[in-house]
């Protein structure tokens, strides 16, 4: 009898890796086939655009003589990401020559800014029925944003300037929220996302992509000064829904905290984050969610195999570590492990948090643990330092009850986690990342200047005349 069990476990278990298996090819074949026919596309629109004059527009709007007709009117052939988190790129989309517009046709409602490069801002229009900064469930601006685009707008940067002028300062008021990443900051955007009136724009790539670019050298001097504040109020333009804007940004856009103060000294700035042991913790446990993920880090924690193919550790460093840590990267590439990029990640962050506090940015610091205690009571403060209606309060804590999609919003968090986790081995690791940062341990308290707590004068230095522009 216990054979026969045995015998059935076996062939369930074979069953499961062969299905696994197939995922994991089907993905990759199908990622392989939409960059073959990308590759394919762009080929053959290089002579269609330049016999029918598309490209001779595209070249007129770039030195500014076709203004008018700037903004270049994309349809979605195809769309496909590798890793469904990874940054927003035009890269993501196959497109074909729809139509030119003037520039202020992104101004429209139902188009938002998708992401930057070094020479256009792209944006996507969806169908007017569908609101993208309402927060019904977790998942992503960026990643609404590609699964419900059925066009793309590409214009130069100079008009993208000249239309961010055009509309001005942002007239309503914005709450930015950056993020150790795996700390709540998705809970609290849903909790501020039951409010009336507000647009929550969560993890919106244009932001990261800037991050990235400014980190990458591939800016000429003031350039960035001036796309960042032109990002902000091209993704916060003037909206009927919105009342009020919540971002929440990537964890790599804590790095924009003290740039953005300088811009917009009225913006709300909040920093949340979370024990570094259950955060590091919540990163894996949610890095092993996608097949090229879980295939990605057994590659990263093996030193031969990730010898061989050194880029997924390189693929990861870059993405969690790159914009925010100081340190020389080709030296962590070789022999950091999965757990060491995460705790990198957490301590980096959280240094760039401290480095912005010391410049004088008035920062409201929460810590996750803390919120979790008194949800209401923090709720409350929170609400009075950012000068919302305490009436709105039982439709904010609608948001830490079920979530329609994911069954519960807390469900991500990972909030029974023990030390077996991490091995000693890795435990050790992370140590020693903290005491380079000057940090404590790994699971050790710390916090924050500007703690949110129940007292809420110590917020007050921020002059609330003039508030909202």
């Amino acid at each position: 009898m216990d054979t026969k069990k045995s015998d059935k476990n076996h062939l369930e278990n074979l069953s499961k890796a062969l299905n696994k298996a197939r995922e994991y090819i089907i993905l990759l074949l199908t990622y392989v086939l939409y960059k073959i026919a990308r590759s394919i596309v762009t080929t053959i629109q290089k002579f269609t655009w330049a016999v029918t004059g598309v490209e001779r527009t595209r070249k007129d709007a770039k030195s500014g003589i076709q203004f008018k007709h700037s903004a270049h009117v994309h349809n979605v052939l195809w769309r496909r990401k590798f890793i469904s988190s990874s940054i927003s790129d035009p890269t993501d989309f196959i497109l074909t020559h729809k139509f030119f517009k003037h520039p202020n046709y992104v101004l429209k409602p139902n188009i938002s800014l998708y992401c930057i490069t070094k020479g256009e801002a792209f944006f996507v229009e969806v169908s007017e029925d569908v609101n993208l900064y309402k927060q019904f469930d977790s998942k992503s601006f960026y990643l609404k944003q590609f699964e419900k685009a059925h066009s793309v707008i590409s214009m130069p940067l100079a008009s993208f300037h000249k239309i961010a002028q055009d509309i001005g300062r942002p007239k309503v008021p914005i709450i930015w929220m950056s993020s150790t990443g795996s700390c709540g900051a998705t809970l609290l955007s849903r909790v501020f996302g039951q409010l009336p009136g507000m647009a929550v724009i969560c993890d919106p790539d244009a932001l990261t992509s800037l991050a990235f670019l400014k980190k990458s050298n591939r800016f000429g001097k003031g350039e960035y000064e001036q796309l960042l504040p032109s990002a902000l109020r091209l993704l916060c333009k003037q909206d009927d829904r919105a009342g009020m804007f919540f971002l929440k940004t990537r964890p790599c856009s804590t790095c924009q905290m003290e740039d953005v103060y300088k811009c917009f000294p009225q913006i709300y700035q909040l920093y949340i984050y979370r024990n570094s042991f259950k955060t590091v913790t919540s990163h894996l446990n949610i890095f092993a969610r996608e097949p090229i993920s879980i295939v990605g880090r057994y590659i990263i924690d093996s030193k031969v195999l990730s010898t061989i193919l050194p880029c997924f550790r390189r693929s990861l460093y870059y993405n969690f570590c790159y914009v925010l840590d100081r340190a020389d990267p080709s030296e962590k590439e070789q022999n950091i492990t999965s757990v060491g990029i995460f705790a990198t990640s957490w301590a980096a962050n959280v240094v760039q948090c401290l480095d912005h506090v010391d410049a004088g940015v008035p920062i409201i610091a929460i810590m996750f643990e803390e919120m979790m205690k008194n949800p209401r009571k923090i709720i409350s403060t929170l609400f009075d330092v950012l000068e919302l209606r305490q009436e709105y309060i039982s439709n904010a804590m609608e948001g830490f009850r079920v979530d329609p999609c994911n069954n519960n919003v807390t469900s991500d968090l990972n909030l029974r986690e023990t030390k077996r986790t991490i091995s000693h081995q890795a435990r050790v690791e992370a140590d020693a990342i903290f005491k380079k940062y000057g940090l404590p341990k790994l699971g050790e308290r710390f916090e924050i200047p500007g703690l949110l707590d129940f007292d809420t004068t110590k917020f007050r230095g921020i002059n609330p005349k003039d508030r909202y522009f």
